[in-house]
């Protein structure tokens, strides 16, 4: 099922209008890309995807193990590294492209960069894990969460849901951003606080993920007038627009 909505999700962005004033600022590979024939541009970006691919096949178990080594002999909790530096390290390439979108005056850009990395990962990445543990298993099996495991998957769906519900609003303000940049704040200082203290630390974990759920809520209702139009023109609309068009003004009104 998740695979399937990341299908329909390609197909949907497919047929969105492009921006046409962008087209010449394209740099490097981009604009490389884009001076080839329909045939020869997806011929490259399927290399490019193989060997991208393929670099990842080579490095990622050797990189997984070795952090989990280096973590025990330095005494770093296990956990804690997988939690934080491997989404760094894998994080990395999408959020220097966003700040180099926004760096140059692209911020819509950057900001979709990272809403389609969000969507890769809670739709195609998600799916995958369990597919490709029955892979490895020979036979369709689930994939088996531990009660912290369990928790931190609530709490990364919670928060999630709290930054759509941000960009619902097709805009994200300084205080949105200060509310998601806090909130992660204080989830990592409660981890700091409670390491090693595993109850604790999954409670912390539960409260603000109920947290993040009622703050949803709260600026979904806040802004429930205008979903509606936006969910109609985002899911059916060839050329979707960011508002509904206002009414021309009558004869002897001032615009």
């Amino acid at each position: 099922m998740l695979v399937a909505i990341f299908a329909a999700y390609v197909w949907r962005v497919s047929y969105l209008p492009e921006a046409e004033e962008d087209e010449d600022d394209e740099p490097g590979p981009a604009a490389a890309l884009s001076q080839l024939s329909s045939a020869r541009q997806w011929a490259a970006m399927a290399a490019l995807t193989v060997v991208a691919a393929t670099v990842i096949l080579v490095s990622a178990e050797p990189f997984a193990e070795a952090m989990v080594d280096s973590g025990r002999s330095v005494g770093i909790d296990e956990f804690l590294l997988i939690q934080w530096l491997a989404p760094l390290a894998s994080e990395a390439s999408a959020v220097t492209i966003a700040v180099l979108f926004v760096l140059s005056g692209r911020a819509a850009n950057g900001l979709a960069t990272m809403i389609s990395d969000k969507i890769n990962q809670w739709t195609l990445l998600v799916g995958m894990l369990p597919l490709a543990m029955s892979l490895g298993a020979g036979g369709l099996t689930a994939l088996p969460l531990d009660a912290r495991q369990h928790e931190e998957f609530f709490l990364t769906a919670a928060q999630s849901l709290f930054g759509i519900a941000l960009l619902l609003r097709l805009r994200l303000g300084v205080w949105g951003a200060l509310a998601l940049a806090g909130l992660f704040a204080l989830q990592v200082g409660l981890t700091l606080n409670f390491l090693g203290d595993d109850a604790r630390t999954i409670a912390s974990l539960t409260w603000l993920s109920w947290g993040y759920l009622a703050l949803s809520a709260i600026v979904v209702a806040t802004n429930a007038k205008s979903l509606g139009h936006l969910f109609a023109v985002g899911l059916f609309a060839s050329h979707p627009e960011a508002h509904p068009p206002r009414a021309a003004p009558a004869a002897g009104e001032q615009s």
